[in-house]
């Protein structure tokens, strides 16, 4: 009995001292560590089979799910139906509804006749707006000829935005089991047609009135059916910032959906495939905010000329030529608004760039591409030999302009008495100094791409280089020199022999061990020590 008391009397005075301790040691709170490459992640869940946000002006993916997943598009097909007739027709061109184009459709439609004429820009807007399947079939002929030569132009067109995992099989989007699309192609494809004037002008359009025709007598009434844009059934759905889409739907492919909205100088695009009615409208809203809120753009030729390492008051202020190139003053990057601009990571690229670039900032961050920024000509003269041509113009009208007065100062070169050697070895030097010259931005970028200078290093003529070093090398055996090395080649035998003899000597190792017990216990000693000091001050005190 004596021995249970005196364990639960031991028990609860280690509870007592549990709580003593930690009511007098101040709790600290812990935060989460941030990850170096911080990205936002969304918090609401995304019930669609496939979902994708991106900025437009950067083509960075913001959020993704199941991207490279393909699904049936259905009609937001018709994005690129319509980017490829805006890209080979006039609007004012008179397209003709051809039987196929009539009697090979079904679905959605605003019920053409065979014969009928309509312009190209009445089709393109029933398309976008009516979703009208038999307007894209007759687009369709009248830009190739057949539906075939459409096909492949499609395909082609999505191949060059840099799709991979998509088969178009018909412009309309009705079900074909090979005509698949994935979220990432397909916001490749939105992004390249919002590029382009015409298409934002169409697909940001509420209304649209196409009048009487050679076989319909009244005007045909048409308005948007994305319901982020236009409150075609129900206002519940509509999204102030949105700048307009394309909405699809069959039994096979589920709702599908293209949103762009536009906020604050940021311009986004979201799509859905294979979601489900009402919550891929919710979703949509919902990945919007999320992008709106967590990210930010950033002007690279603003935070370039902000982090200028050299100061222009120093050089020529007389120089007021205009650089030679500048970065595109439109270049954006985009990171999330906690990330600052010198996180993102820099590489230049000189390979496959337009007639009018130079170069090609790429950023990243961490293993995402946020951007590029082009350096641009702003001039004629940008290569080496115009500008060598320019200076040697220039030199030549100097020489004509001047002839007359060099030839009397070297008359009165000749007069005058002739100079000492120490005059003539300080002018000397003062021709041999550089002045001080503005660097140009082409320079700048030239030093500032290390990583493409590392590449460029020849392996071979490094190792042939240490060894001409070696065999060039002679030493010099001094007194001081042969104590130096002796020095050294004795330190390193003792080290390797200490470790050889710790190694192989258990008495050593003992010894070490029982020192270091010794030190440890002689420190419990003092602590326990100090703690009995202090409780016998404190009962004096009480």
């Amino acid at each position: 009995m004596q021995k249970m008391k005196r364990k639960k009397f031991m028990r609860s005075k280690f509870i007592c001292m549990i709580l003593l301790v930690s009511i007098l040691i101040p709790t600290v709170p812990v935060h989460a560590k941030k990850s170096k490459n911080y990205w936002p992640r969304l918090s609401e869940e995304i019930t669609a089979g496939a979902a994708i946000l991106m900025d437009v002006d950067t083509g960075t993916i913001l959020y993704k799910k199941n991207i490279n997943t393909p699904y049936y598009p259905a009609s937001i097909t018709k994005i690129l139906t319509t980017l490829i007739a805006v890209e080979n027709s006039r609007m004012d061109e008179k397209v003709t509804f051809s039987r196929d184009s009539v009697y090979k459709t079904e679905g959605s439609g605003i019920w053409r006749d065979v014969g009928e004429v309509m312009t190209m820009e009445q089709c393109l807007y029933a398309v976008m707006l009516e979703s009208a399947n038999e307007c894209a079939y007759a687009v369709a002929e009248h830009i190739s000829g057949s539906m075939s030569k459409f096909v492949k132009l499609m395909n082609e067109r999505a191949k060059s935005i840099g799709c991979t995992s998509s088969k178009f099989m018909n412009p309309h989007g009705l079900p074909d089991e090979k005509h698949v699309v994935t979220a990432k192609d397909m916001a490749l494809i939105a992004r390249a047609a919002y590029e382009n004037e015409t298409f934002r002008s169409i697909c940001g359009t509420k209304r649209y009135t196409i009048p009487p025709t050679n076989k319909h007598s009244e005007s045909t009434y048409m308005v948007n059916h994305h319901k982020m844009l236009y409150p075609k059934d129900t206002d519940a759905y509509l999204y102030d910032y949105c700048m307009g889409g394309k909405t699809g739907y069959t039994n096979a492919a589920g709702n599908t959906l293209v949103t762009y909205a536009q906020k604050d100088g940021m311009t986004l695009l979201a799509v859905i495939l294979n979601g489900s009615s009402p919550q891929y409208w919710n979703e949509t809203r919902a990945l919007f905010d999320f992008g709106f809120e967590n990210f930010n753009l950033c002007n690279v030729s603003e935070y370039f000329e902000a982090d200028e390492s050299y100061d222009e008051e120093k050089y020529d202020t007389l120089n007021t030529n205009d650089p030679y190139a500048q970065i595109d003053p439109q270049a954006r990057i985009i990171l999330p608004k906690t990330v600052n601009f010198n996180k993102a990571v820099m590489k230049i690229n000189y390979e496959n760039l337009p007639d009018d670039v130079l170069a090609q900032l790429k950023y990243t961050y961490g293993k995402r591409s946020i951007g590029t920024a082009d350096v641009i000509r702003t001039r004629t003269l940008t290569t080496q030999n115009d500008i060598i041509k320019d200076v040697a113009a220039n030199d030549q009208n100097q020489t004509g302009t001047n002839s007359e007065t060099d030839d009397s100062a070297q008359t009165e070169d000749l007069k005058k008495p002739e100079a000492n050697d120490e005059e003539l070895k300080n002018q000397s030097d003062q021709k041999s100094q550089p002045k001080d010259e503005k660097v140009s931005f082409i320079d700048k970028v030239k030093n500032m791409d290390l990583v493409n200078k590392i590449k460029n290093i020849d392996i071979g003529n490094i190792f042939a280089d240490i060894k001409n070093w070696f065999h060039n090398f002679k030493f010099d055996f001094s007194l001081k020199s042969i104590i130096i090395c002796g020095c050294i080649a004795a330190i390193l035998i003792l080290a390797i022999v200490f470790r050889i003899y710790y190694e192989k000597s258990y008495m050593i190792r003992q010894k070490i061990a029982n020192y270091r017990n010794r030190k440890r216990a002689q420190k419990q000693y003092i602590i326990i020590r100090d703690t009995r000091r202090s409780r016998r001050g404190r009962r004096k005190r009480r």
